[in-house]
């Protein structure tokens, strides 16, 4: 599965670089646990395993996410995510477009 970062900070704090990114870097544990969702992430190739994989609590955004869908970092932080699926099969995806690493309950 391809993953792209849509924001550069979303790439700088995958590869470790927190430096220039205040709140991120007074939080390694954040960091941390971002970079163990997304190397999971990595390892789904069908919409199925993203419920399958409990520790990940996937789910699709409705209102004004819709499209969106998220997994849960921890208690107050979620990856937002658009999966790209494969033209051959729905249920396959192809690409993670990872948009944003947002707290929870904010836009």
């Amino acid at each position: 599965m391809e993953i792209i970062f849509k924001k550069q900070y979303l790439s700088d704090l995958y590869q470790g670089i927190v430096k220039p990114y205040k709140e991120y870097k007074s939080n390694p544990q954040l960091v941390k646990q971002f970079i163990n969702k997304i190397n999971t992430l990595k390892t789904v190739t069908r919409i199925e395993q993203l419920y399958q994989i409990k520790s990940l609590q996937y789910e699709k955004k409705e209102g004004d996410l819709k499209g969106v869908s998220a997994v849960y970092v921890n208690k107050q932080y979620r990856i937002l995510f658009t999966e790209v699926a494969s033209t051959s099969d729905d249920l396959k995806i192809d690409i993670l477009e990872i948009e944003d690493l947002s707290k929870h309950y904010e836009k």
